[in-house]
């Protein structure tokens, strides 16, 4: 679902495990220091700096990639290799790769280095008896960004599976999540659903760290690892990523500055139709178009609805394959504590199909289920809108899942 960039050439690929293996600081990421803010929230992998007691004499696996930073703006895997009694003996690479460069769905290489880098998105999804042959202990930091299908909450739940299988204990470094903690939004994934973009039964847009999904995932989903998850200090659950002051580094290709997650959980589902959200520009998931989709009308008739959190303008934007331009809207998020993605994204499609019931479809699949409802967790989404029912009745229709869910995460939150 993200767009695509280029493919870096195996010497590239050399380089950089040779750099994450000697914590090379010419890796680190992030804004100059001197000139940004104090952040105001310590990310679990500081909190492990300041007291790495637990894995002191043990060799770690590092499950990260180039946006697993501290709080100065340091790579994970370099700021772990360089503290004293820390040995890191395999790094694994979610989807994207180590350094965050693969497109969407581009199988991710394993490297060989002096510390090798296994790949957990190509023929393996999770790690396997050899890669854990020299690891005692696993350790998960990665920058997720609150959507169920971006895959890097499916990675660590792998992770955490293999290690229970293969008696590996499991340290979550927690960090922010972008959208923050409060939004709960869209339908409960169903069991029929099930896949590597959502593994377990949480809403589209669920409300929780990657360390409070861990809990969770452990503990109602009966995974069992022996986990422990190091939390941060200072983040609140209505946080914008602008308030922790943390130095921001692009988790994918696409996710390119710290408001994207709520454009992307708001548009990212039109995959599954014949609806263009600008992946590959600049306007990627801050619109929804298409050919024939008449974009000042759709912007009228949405903006009436006086939705919260976002207005909507009338877009064109060429596109990449054949330079024609194709229409619609722009979002434009006003307020993102009253932003709901899903139920936004709803009122669209479901304006868009009223608009143009003759042209909206979505793509049939070759064999098994439909994208848009593996994306979505279910096929009522899509059965409603092709009936043409209306974006408050298909709301309506996820409300008590979400109820359910609410109760169910309230254990495991770390944050108020």
């Amino acid at each position: 679902m993200i767009g695509a960039r280029p493919r870096l050439a195996p010497m590239t690929w050399a380089l950089v495990a040779l750099i994450l293996a000697l914590g090379s600081p010419t890796a680190a990421q992030g804004p100059a220091q001197s000139a940004a803010p104090s952040p105001v929230v310590v990310p679990g992998v500081d909190a492990l700096l300041a007291d790495p007691g637990i894995l002191r004499g043990k060799r770690i696996g590092l499950v990260t990639h180039q946006a697993g930073l501290t709080a100065d703006g340091r790579l994970t895997s370099e700021a772990l290799a360089k503290a004293s009694g820390l040995q890191v003996t395999a790094l694994f690479a979610p989807e994207h790769g180590i350094d965050g460069t693969l497109d969407a769905g581009e199988a991710v290489p394993t490297l060989s280095s002096r510390t090798p880098i296994y790949s957990l998105y190509g023929l393996v999804f999770q790690p396997t008896r050899p890669m854990l042959a020299r690891v005692d202990v696993l350790v998960v930091d990665l920058q997720d960004v609150g959507v169920r299908p971006f895959t890097y909450t499916s990675t660590m739940a792998n992770v955490m599976s293999a290690a229970r299988q293969m008696g590996k204990p499991v340290v979550i470094l927690d960090r922010p999540n972008p959208i923050g903690g409060v939004i709960v939004d869209g339908p409960v994934l169903e069991p029929e659903f099930r896949s590597f973009i959502g593994p377990h039964p949480i809403p589209y847009v669920f409300g929780m760290t990657i360390g409070e999904l861990a809990q969770l995932y452990n503990k109602e989903f009966d995974i069992g690892a022996a986990l422990t998850v190091v939390p941060m200090r200072g983040w609140k659950r209505g946080m914008t990523w602008a308030d922790t002051a943390l130095p921001w580094a692009n988790p994918s290709p696409g996710i390119t500055y710290p408001e994207a997650p709520y454009y992307y959980a708001a548009t990212g589902p039109v995959d599954g139709t014949n609806v263009w959200n600008g992946v590959a520009t600049e306007s990627r998931f801050q619109v929804m178009l298409a050919s024939w989709i008449n974009g000042p009308v759709l912007a009228e008739r949405l903006n009436k609805y006086n939705l919260p959190g976002v207005r909507f303008s009338a877009s064109a934007v060429p596109y990449p394959h054949t330079g024609e331009p194709w229409h619609g809207v722009r979002f434009h998020i006003t307020d993102p504590a009253t932003f709901r993605p899903s139920a936004t994204s709803i009122y669209v499609l479901a304006e868009i199909r009223r608009l143009h019931p003759d042209k909206f479809a979505f793509k049939q699949p070759r064999r098994g289920p439909f994208l848009f409802d593996l994306v979505w967790g279910t096929k009522a989404v899509r059965l409603a809108l092709s009936r043409g029912d209306a974006a408050p009745a298909i709301i309506a229709q996820w409300q008590p899942g979400l109820e359910r869910f609410q109760k169910l995460r309230e254990p495991h939150l770390l944050y108020r």
